[in-house]
């Protein structure tokens, strides 16, 4: 073996299952954070914490195209947008869901996104579903209604679960419109950088979220605790697994990512339970694998002939 010889890299499998488990993980220090701060504090602390580590990370990647990107006004245009859409109103509104409910509950709903992603391309951009994929639609619409008749039925059934549900969904509606975006306008020879776009959008949609916060009344118990919570969710999960994203991308393997995804909202479920003791219901045990197995079907890509 030659010394000059680059180490190997991690295969593109491992990854995607580290990108699954840093995104799953994430759940758990939001429960945690909010013991000591508000949903509206925290959802600004969380998104501003990923915008240094996602402008470290763009910068030593390529330093000259985030600069020349960052020159045009479209893509300035289209971080204004996805910021109000894929930061302010995803990380607001889930963040206001986990301060009603835990984060099992929260993460299948969630993580219903790929299902409307699919139905959103379908509608705006002509995108045609796979016989395969409207079979994964109807499973995992499915098992969003076994979770929500399963919560409901139970002793949590109260006006703040409703509430939670909408919240719930309304982030999984705002990160399936941003990726409908992105898909829209990162093809194309008029593309936009989706790097730079990104780092604009949680820059912009971090505004609105830390006046939010600022407004908020209530005392914030700072302890190492928030502090850890915030570096995690917000730097590692949120700008880490952004850019871990953009290196699998770039290797041409966005259908594996895709397939790994089904696994995070069972990985928060079984963290809720283990670590929070939240209760098991057999609506939350079959619309949680309903939804996995209807992501799976809508998100892996076809075969190749």
């Amino acid at each position: 073996m030659s010394v000059d010889a680059a180490p190997p890299r991690l295969s593109t499998p491992r990854l995607a299952v580290v990108l699954c488990l840093v995104w799953s993980s994430a759940f758990v220090f939001v429960e945690l954070a909010l013991r000591d701060a508000s949903a509206a504090q925290f959802a600004g602390l969380r998104s501003c914490a990923a915008v240094p580590v996602l402008a470290a990370g763009l910068l030593v990647r390529d330093r000259a195209g985030l600069r020349a990107a960052l020159r045009q006004r479209r893509v300035h245009a289209y971080g204004v947008l996805l910021g109000a859409v894929s930061v302010a109103g995803f990380i607001g509104l889930q963040t206001a869901g986990f301060a009603r409910s835990g984060i099992g509950f929260g993460a299948v709903l969630i993580y219903s996104q790929p299902l409307l992603v699919a139905l959103m391309a379908r509608l705006w951009l002509a995108e045609r579903l796979r016989p395969r994929q409207v079979v994964g639609l109807l499973t995992g619409w499915g098992g969003v209604a076994l979770v929500v008749l399963g919560e409901s039925s139970g002793a949590g059934a109260t006006t703040d679960l409703s509430a939670a549900v909408l919240l719930f969904l309304g982030a999984a509606g705002c990160f399936a419109v941003g990726t409908v975006v992105v898909k829209a306008v990162t093809a194309g020879p008029r593309a936009v950088p989706l790097g730079p776009a990104l780092l604009l959008a949680f820059v912009y949609g971090s505004l609105p979220l830390a006046v939010l916060g600022l407004a908020d009344g209530s005392p914030v118990q700072w302890s190492w605790t928030l502090v850890v919570a915030t570096v995690y969710s917000g730097g590692i999960s949120l700008a880490g697994g952004y850019l871990l994203q953009f290196a699998l991308l770039e290797r041409g393997d966005a259908g594996v990512v895709s397939s790994y995804v089904f696994a995070v909202p069972v990985l928060a479920a079984v963290y809720g339970v283990v670590l929070f003791d939240e209760p098991v219901s057999a609506g939350l045990v079959a619309g949680a694998a309903a939804v996995a197995a209807g992501v799976l079907l809508v998100t892996l890509p076809p075969r190749s002939r």
